[in-house]
């Protein structure tokens, strides 16, 4: 009897150990939804997903044993299935009320800025949004980056906005003279440096640098479980002391965020 006793006792408490696990603490398979922004987000060779946030967000994954798949699609595609709970996560974040309000987000992770850009012998000189009025302003949209265009001129007459689905459409159009000598286009910086590079844009320069911004990771609020999302910023912190983030970044050119 005292060993049934005993047995009892041992299996209450295994049993007590295993109802208080989390249940991230095992292997989960999580799936991400983002869109290509490079350098931010690429492609390699196989067309499989690639970049510094991707590799970062793998890195993170595996100390944590998750598996973690990343789909690259259009953008608005992405969204959707966010606000519809059929993706566990977002590459490619910023903290905003639009992005809050269907997502929890992990800490920051990269840090950006972005900038006007216009063609070489435009006159305009920048100093503040009032510089922009009269003037066609280009951006990607929608998107955050327009939203925070649409913020910048906000109360400045005169603003002809045009918008085009992607970066480099923006900036080839800019490069070409499609919206005229004296436009100008509202990009990420970063983005803005890759395709100015990629596609020999030479005669386009930076006007002036506006806002500072920083990317994450969103976890969509219907699917995330308690404990995920601090652990996940764990593993990032982690990296980022051990130089792991830093590593994974430097290739496509984009800076980390200081360490916590």
């Amino acid at each position: 009897m005292v060993l049934s006793r005993i047995g009892r006792q041992l299996a209450c408490i295994v049993l007590s150990w295993a109802c208080a696990q989390p249940a991230w603490s095992t292997p989960r398979d999580l799936f991400f939804v983002t869109q290509l922004f490079p350098p931010f987000i690429t492609e390699d060779a196989a067309g499989k997903p690639d970049g510094g946030l991707v590799l970062v967000l793998q890195e993170a994954c595996r100390r944590l044993s998750w598996r973690c798949t990343v789909q690259v699609m259009v953008w608005k595609r992405a969204l959707l299935m966010i606000s519809l709970g059929e993706a566990d996560g977002l590459v490619l974040a910023q903290d905003t009320p639009e992005r809050r309000a269907v997502m929890d987000l992990s800490r920051p992770v990269l840090t950006s800025s972005y900038g006007l850009y216009a063609r070489n012998g435009n006159p305009l000189r920048y100093r503040q949004p009032a510089d922009l009025s009269g003037h066609k302003i280009a951006v990607y949209g929608p998107s955050v980056s327009q939203s925070s265009c649409e913020k910048l001129v906000q109360g400045v007459p005169g603003i002809a906005l045009t918008v085009e689905l992607d970066p480099q459409t923006v900036l080839r159009k800019l490069s070409a003279g499609r919206y005229g000598n004296e436009a100008v286009a509202f990009s990420n910086d970063d983005v803005a440096r890759y395709w100015i590079r990629r596609d020999g844009l030479s005669n386009l320069h930076q006007l002036a640098e506006v806002k500072t911004l920083a990317y994450l990771y969103g976890f969509t609020r219907s699917r995330v479980q308690p404990g995920m999302l601090d652990e996940f910023n764990r593993a990032l912190d982690e990296m980022c002391r051990d130089g792991s983030l830093q590593k994974l970044a430097a290739p496509s050119g984009i800076r980390p965020v200081a360490c916590r």
